[in-house]
């Protein structure tokens, strides 16, 4: 008897490793200063910065969402309308302003980039003799790095932005934007096009030297093939996309000079969308007969939807412990949904909403858009009872309790 109960035991013990709880979130809705307001980057603290109108039916402002409150960022002098693109783990926010031809229109007079840091917006300035300059990336350090335009907008170059200063590297042969920098200094981004039109992924050690990435099988690119390197994680592995000379699209992994087709799930071609700390990938595969999610860790590609519950799904962003943040269709109803991949399972992230929360069954999430290292999501949402568009932050609670 003695021995059946200890069998009970670790019975009920497998079943309760096998049958993962639910993971909980609590949700905050990002309540805009006027109209609306779109969150389009947040770090590791919860802090969200996106734009927003500050009087009605107003152009957009830079906005920056911490600590329950939402501030006015303002905007460049002349500016009439601002872009954010980046913001780092200080809060510093990083982003655009200038002129629209037509608000709301996206075509531009002239552009400069500015970063948000001790409570004031600062104009980074431009290249001498050029007019548009467009950020896409803050370091914690406070590095800025994007793309400017030369005397009389003539080409444009990758730039960093250090200590008040812009410096340009590469040329106009060699880089047009960098895309991404991390701890290291390590820099990501795009050559001009090549003599068949297609850009060129390129890798930066230190912001001075440019190496032009290769194609699949680490040979040089020719004909209709080309990569595209866009994210990288302080290790220096870059996550891209490359495509062949049939026109197939391959997800790839860079690393020390080596590029690695990181294959697919038994279909044609693939594309990568996020890259964690550890280097594990998501993005999607073509199947046999469809697209499917996938997470790519330790040289292994996992199908996150192996049984087709859906019809189709996306892997969209991944936290550093490796879950999965994405969007799926649902095969009855034929709508779209976000998911949260984690513990084997693929959950819709709404059913994840606290049930203590009062906005519980009251927001429909149609657009979740990141997940941080620590697994902060920051979503769009439309709230029921007020009928308002807006940005929602959701963390990860212990429990329900």
């Amino acid at each position: 008897m003695k021995f059946r109960a200890i069998l009970g035991g670790l019975g009920a013990l497998l079943l309760t490793s096998v049958a993962a709880a639910a993971p909980v979130y609590s949700i905050t809705e990002i309540k805009p200063p006027v109209d609306s307001f779109y969150g389009t980057v947040i770090n590791d603290s919860g802090q969200v910065a996106g734009t927003g109108s500050v009087t009605p039916g107003g152009p957009p402002h830079a906005l920056r969402y911490s600590g329950g409150v939402v501030t006015d960022l303002g905007t460049l002098p002349g500016a009439t309308a601002t872009e954010v693109t980046g913001i780092n783990r200080k809060g510093q926010v990083v982003g655009y302003a200038g002129e629209e031809v037509t608000l709301f229109s996206g075509e531009w007079n002239s552009v400069h980039g500015f970063v948000y840091t001790n409570g004031s917006l600062q104009d980074l300035g431009t290249l001498v003799g050029g007019n548009y300059v467009f950020t896409t990336r803050i370091s914690d350090d406070g590095t800025v790095v994007g793309e400017a335009y030369t005397a009389g907008d003539a080409c444009s170059q990758a730039f960093v932005y250090r200590n008040g200063v812009m410096s340009p590297f590469g040329t106009c042969e060699t880089t047009q934007i960098a895309r991404l920098i991390n701890k290291r200094g390590n820099i990501v981004g795009a050559t001009p096009h090549n003599s068949n039109g297609k850009p060129q992924g390129f890798f930066s050690k230190d912001g001075t030297s440019v190496v032009t990435m290769n194609c699949l099988d680490n040979l040089p690119c020719s004909g209709s093939s080309y990569t595209e390197a866009w994210d990288m994680n302080d290790k220096g592995q870059v996550r891209g996309l490359a495509l062949d000379s049939a026109g197939v699209r391959h997800p790839y992994l860079y690393q020390n000079g080596v590029m690695k087709d990181l294959g697919t799930l038994g279909g044609k071609g693939g594309w990568s969308s996020a890259i964690n700390a550890s280097g594990a990938v998501t993005g999607y595969s073509n199947t046999a007969t469809g697209t499917h999610a996938f997470l790519y860790k330790d040289g292994k590609m996992l199908d996150l939807d192996p049984k087709g519950k859906a019809t189709f799904s996306v892997g969209r962003g991944i936290s550093d412990r490796g879950d999965v943040l994405g969007v799926a269709r649902d095969p009855v109803t034929f709508g779209f949904y976000d998911f949260l991949y984690t513990e084997g399972r693929m959950w819709k992230l709404e059913d994840l909403i606290s049930a203590r929360s009062p906005l519980k069954g009251i927001v429909d999430i149609y657009f979740a858009r990141m997940i941080t290292a620590n697994g902060y999501i920051l979503a769009d949402g439309f709230n029921n009872n007020t009928g308002v568009q807006s940005s929602y932050l959701l963390k990860p609670l212990e429990s329900e309790d």
